[in-house]
């Protein structure tokens, strides 16, 4: 049971040694005939991995979970701009999904409504995550048992895409997850925000905005 629970963890990899060494072959500047010229070396072959060449190694990397597409949509507008106004976004359910599937959360997620007092006598009501707040409480008891609630946060802030080339600028929208611990949702680090569109700033023909 514990080698199936190992193999798993690292599927479509039989283990943590060739994960490695696919993950730096993937992340390589290597050519697939450097590549296949890599995993003939005789060191390299006697760890008996799962994958012979570089064609087999990008089918297995195909096989590991996709994260949410980006989609691209034109905005029309009614005045004239320097060039088209275009969205790029992702579906904010897919990108909720993923960070609640993120096995780097597995054990800083948070479910269940609590609330938090400094004494017995519950006389002082702390409030620090999320799920110890009152409209948390009100909103789970509307819905149908079973269900439980999920909280996101958005934030957005100008931000230059291009610096050298066109000077490009947009805004892009990150979107959390409520339920992630707080110590961990503000951490940089933590990856816990999943950009999920760039909202686009028009530059219009006339100067009149």
């Amino acid at each position: 049971m514990q080698n199936t629970g190992r193999r798993t963890c690292f599927y479509p990899f039989t283990s943590r040694e060739e994960w490695e060494v696919a993950d730096f072959l993937l992340h390589s500047a290597l050519s697939m005939a450097a590549i296949d010229k890599f995993l003939q070396l005789s060191m390299i072959k006697r760890l008996k991995l799962s994958f012979n060449n570089a064609k087999d190694l990008r089918g297995q990397a195909e096989m590991l979970p996709k994260g949410p597409s980006w989609k691209c949509q034109v905005i029309p507008s009614l005045h004239g701009t320097k060039s088209p106004i275009r969205l790029f976004w992702r579906d904010p359910v897919e990108c909720l999904e993923s960070l609640f599937s993120n096995p780097l959360f597995h054990d800083q997620l948070d479910f269940v409504p609590h609330r938090v007092y400094k004494t017995a006598a519950r006389l002082l009501h702390v409030y620090s995550e999320w799920l110890t707040g009152d409209a948390v409480w009100s909103i789970q008891d509307q819905l149908p048992q079973g269900a439980t609630v999920l909280g996101t946060v958005l934030s957005s802030d100008k931000t230059n895409i291009t610096t050298m080339t066109g000077a490009r600028v947009a805004h892009p929208l990150l979107l959390g997850l409520a339920n992630i611990c707080m110590c961990t949702r503000t951490k940089l680090s933590s990856k816990a925000f999943m950009l999920t569109a760039l909202l686009p700033i028009p530059q219009y023909l006339h100067p009149n905005q």
